[in-house]
Order: structure tokens, then sequence, then C-alpha cells
């Protein structure tokens, strides 16, 4: 309608509710032909001959000097506020979810980059990133010559370049390997790797806060400090409030360039009670921080024998909060299970003689002393990980923009962001906090808490499920793959027909969130299988376990088993087997 007012050159009527035609009219109010010209008129002619046009103006001249009562629709269209949108995911799901968009380092960390890689040789930065790149691949853990499914953490999916690499490291037979770090390590680490270190610790730490809202630490500990980076993160999200922090790390270039970021920093937010040590001391009556925390570190020590030593000491030194991040590696994983395993083995008998209700964990001012441990995060459950010393391993992503830094040292100049993968746990002094009343969740379909109401959303997420996959999005259902409080990888179906909101938290769900909803029905327990070395399970016998009976017939078997012997031809050095069968395997 605009647009025929528009090109007879008449303004648009008054009319209470066309303000959308009437900011559109203004917009793009443009007359394209002058007031006497002949294609005009002869348009006009034409729409005058014209008696549905004409009708159809009578139409809305009629509607537009109509004096009718305003009807509720459009009451309602007029009292709607923009600033309160509608939110479509439960109180829940919201408090459950990772998503927290891109990471973007804080722009005096990226202007204090700059300032000291400029007085470095570019070509001797990118150089010495990829001396750092190919130490971080090397000790990812991958068996390549035995593992067909290989999947490269560093390049991504791409079919491609991880061929490339597979061949690679077969031809150049890269072995594992940590470089020590001196000035020019360190000045590559903040321009090639600084970004993406720093995305994971804040995904971890921002979810860290929001489990845990009434958590605020007053001192923090970083072991393996580098740069600084999980120090920079912690001022970031808990500011002022931190009263002092310690840095250690073995390498001296290390820490002088975190204290020259350090001098970066404005003056009105400069953090001031900051010291940066070379080694832990071993003191009989050792400082406790409210807030240790240890990223990418762990993988670079020796040695088992050390990794559990530090590991013990670090815990020692805790007095509420460890937190342990590694790379989204097999070893990485590895790292973080056996860690997660053995401080819970050490509190194992604490945590059988104590017992914290939820008024103890309101009440901090009845017990000062937190015995056992517990974990925070990404675990619903205190016992072993179901997922150790299978082939998968639990993982997570976080998107980071990459600085123009970064981009130049990685010789890219399209995208500028990156998935980041890590893997992480954050443990708790004292017990896991029990549920007096009712259940982790319902299936109703209004939320039965109140978004305002932490307190009990804090207690419940204790409860829920870690989706450990992206969520598999289906006609009128979802299919969601978690680790549930039961200690077992699950596979859950979310139906339309369970109600509108557990069906839209399901659908509206990433992959690493908290799921609040049990499924419709009861989920299936997944078993996965397991690689042993030096174990040839090519036989047919044993092939035929991994097709449950009734499944296939004869022919589908035949063509399994074909499609089997040619891929055994192509490759046979691949040897595959399963370490442990129980009486029914639910092959993935």
């Amino acid at each position: 309608m605009s647009s025929i007012f528009r090109f007879l050159g008449q303004s648009l009527p008054h009319f209470k509710y066309n303000s959308f035609i009437r900011k559109h009219y203004d917009i793009i109010s443009i007359r394209n032909f002058s007031i006497k010209s002949p294609i005009k008129e002869e348009y006009l002619d034409n729409l005058i001959k014209d008696k549905a046009f004409r009708q159809v103006l009578d139409d809305i001249s009629k509607v537009l000097s109509s004096t009718a009562p305003i009807n509720d629709s459009l009451r309602q269209i007029e009292d709607y506020e923009e600033d309160k949108p509608y939110m479509r995911k439960s109180p829940e799901a919201i408090f459950g979810t990772k998503r927290i968009g891109w990471v973007i380092l804080p722009d005096w960390l990226n202007e204090a980059v700059l300032e000291i890689v400029k007085e470095y040789d570019k070509e001797m930065i990118r150089n010495d990133a990829k001396r750092i790149y190919q130490s971080l691949r090397s000790t990812t853990g991958y068996n390549l010559k035995s593992d067909v499914d290989f999947k490269d953490p560093i390049m991504g999916p791409c079919k491609s370049a991880r061929n490339a690499f597979k061949r690679f490291a077969l031809e150049n037979e890269v072995k594992p390997h940590i470089l020590e770090y001196g000035t020019r390590e360190a000045i590559a680490y903040i321009a090639g790797y600084l970004p993406i270190a720093y995305g994971p610790i804040f995904n971890v730490l921002t979810e860290l806060k929001s489990r845990i809202p009434d958590f605020s630490p007053q001192s923090v500990m970083d072991f393996g400090t580098g740069p600084g980076t999980a120090i920079w993160v912690t001022h970031n999200i808990w500011d002022k409030n931190v009263s002092n922090y310690l840095g250690i790390d073995i390498s001296e270039s290390m820490l002088r360039t975190a204290e020259e970021l350090l001098s970066f920093q404005p003056k009105e937010d400069r953090i001031k009670n900051i010291e940066f040590k070379r080694y832990l001391s071993y003191e009989p009556h050792q400082l406790k921080h409210d807030l240790v925390i240890s990223a990418f570190t762990l993988n670079e020590l020796p040695n088992d024998d050390i990794r559990e030593n530090v590991l013990e000491s670090l815990w020692n030194r805790t007095n509420d909060l460890l937190v342990l991040i590694e790379n989204g590696t097999p070893a990485g994983f590895k790292i973080i299970a056996e860690a997660r395993k053995r401080i819970l083995n050490i509190n194992k008998q604490q945590n059988n003689e104590v017992e914290l209700t939820i008024d103890n964990f309101e009440d901090k001012t009845k017990s000062t002393t937190k015995y056992g441990a517990h974990v925070v995060a990404p675990c619903p459950h205190d016992g072993i990980c179901p997922l150790l010393g299978s082939r998968n391993w639990c993982h997570f992503s976080q998107r980071i923009n990459r600085p123009s830094y970064l981009m130049h040292t990685k010789n890219v100049k399209n995208n500028n962001f990156e998935d980041s993968k890590y893997c992480y746990v954050i443990l708790r002094r004292g017990q896991r906090p029990k549920l007096t009343t009712g259940v982790a969740s319902t299936n109703a379909d209004k939320p039965s808490l109140n978004a305002d109401n932490t307190r009990d959303l804090t207690v419940k997420a204790y409860h829920w499920s870690r989706l450990v996959m992206p969520p598999m999005k289906r006609s009128a259902h979802v299919v969601l793959d978690y680790c549930s409080k039961t200690g077992y990888i699950e596979r859950g179906i979310i139906p339309k027909s369970q109600g509108k909101v557990p069906y839209r938290d399901a659908r509206k769900s990433i992959w690493g969130d908290l799921f609040p909803h049990e499924p419709k029905k009861p989920a299936v327990r997944r078993y996965v299988p397991q690689y042993v070395e030096k174990i040839n399970v090519k036989s047919r016998e044993k092939d035929k376990m991994r097709i449950p009976s009734g499944q296939r017939s004869n022919k589908k078997k035949n063509q399994f088993f074909k499609k089997k012997e040619r891929r055994e031809k192509r490759d046979d050095n691949v040897e595959l087997s399963i370490a442990q069968y129980s009486e029914t395997v639910d092959f993935i």
C-alpha cells in the first residue's frame, strides 16, 4: 500500500496503528519519476480504469477513516514491550548452558601483545610457533599406526588435512617431545597460542561462576601460568574481589613476559598483589588458596610420578576449588581422568565419614573443615569415568576470535575464528550436595523452578546429565548422548509429545550443556568398544559378536563380511580389538 502512495506522489494518511508502514514509507520514499512524466500519466490512466483497484482503494479509505473501537489484538500490539523478550528456554536449561559465544581477548591484552611482538621478526615468530604446534601434536596420544579412526584435533575434521598430517607424521616419525620455553618460544607463544588457551579457561571459569554464584575467591594460584593467561581470565571474571595472585612457571622467560604484559594493564584496573615464582615451595605449613588453576601444564611434565606428586601438592594447597584444564586430545583426557580419579580416591575415606546436607551447604558457619572431595563439572557423578580406557574421550569446544597477530602467525587470511578443544575437571572440597526431597528434574510442561531461586538450581544442577556429543535433531524428537548421574554414557530421546519445555530445551541445547530433563522412556546405556594392542580379532567368529542377533538378515551379514574383507586387504597392518565384551554389547 505504501508503494502505491509513494508512486502517486502522495503522503501516507495518518493512522494510529500504521507506524511500521509509515516508517517504511519515510525511509524508502524516493520518487523515481517527475510529476509530468508520460510513463507516470499512462500508469495512472490504467489504474483509474481498473475497477478492482478502485474498489481496493475505497476499502482502504473506509478502514482508515473508521472510528471503530480498538480490538484486543491491537491493544496487545500497542502494549508490547520490546525490552522484555520471550524466553524460549526454561530457567533450568539457561542455568545449565555452556554457551557464551565467541571469546575475545581484552583490548589491553591485545594491544600489549602487539606492542611486544612488533619488535621481533615475523618470519622467526612464525617458525617458532610451528615448533610449538608440532610439539603439541606430538603429545596428543594418537597411535597413528593402529588408529583407523584418527582425527587431528589441531587441524579439525577436514579429511584432506587429517590425511596430510597423518602421512606427514608417519613419514617423519615425529616422536613425542616437549619444548623448553626460552625468549623466542615465549614470544611465539603469546603470538600464536595465547588466545587459543584463553578461550577454554574463560569458558570453564565462567561456568564455575554461574554454577556457584556465592563463590568469590580471595586468593588464586595459577600453576604453569606461562604469560599469566589464567590470571588475566580470573581478573576479568571476578575483577577486584581477588586479594592476591600467585603465578608459578619454571620458565623464567615466560615469567618476564607475564610481567611485561602486566605493565600494559590500565592503571585504574591493574592487579596490585601479584607474585611470580619458578617453583612450588615445600614448606610444612603451606599457604592455601581459594582457587588453584592448572591449565595446559600437567601434559608437559616429564613422567607420571612427577605428575602425581605435583597433583597432590596442588590439592594440598587448595582451600576450596581446584580447576584442571588440558588439550582436548586423548592424552589430555587421560591426564584429566587419572587426576580426577586420584584425588577422589585420596578423599574417599573422608567422604564416607562426613555427610554434608543441604542445610550445611547453605550455612558455611556450621563447619569450617571440609572433608572429602566431589566433582563440580563436567561430571554429574563421582564414580569412575565411563570413557576412561575407551577409544572415545570426553572433551568440549570453545570458539575464539583470532586477533590480527594470531592470523599473521598462522598465515590465515579468511577465517577470523577458531575452535579450541579442551578437557577439564573442577574439584571441590567437601561432599557432593544431596537432594533431600523431590527429583532432579520433572517432565512438566511448565518450569517447576523460579529463575531467581539460584540456591535450588545450584543444588539440582549437580544431578543433571552432561551432553558429551552434539544433539541429533530429528523429526518431532531429539536424540541426546549424555553422561548421567548413574555414572554411565546413556542415549535418551526427547519426543515432542513429552511437552513443550523439555522438547524446546532439547532442541536449543548444545554440546557440553547440562540437561535438566529425564527422557520420556528409559535411556539406553551405551557401551563403547575398546582398543587393545597386539591382539588380532579379524576372525569372523568374533566379528559376529558385533552384530546383534535378530537384527541382520543372512544377506546383510554376507554383505557386511565382504566389505570387511575388502577393508582388511587394503590395510593388513591394522590390528583392532575389543578388550572386554559383556554378554550383550550395544555397539556404537
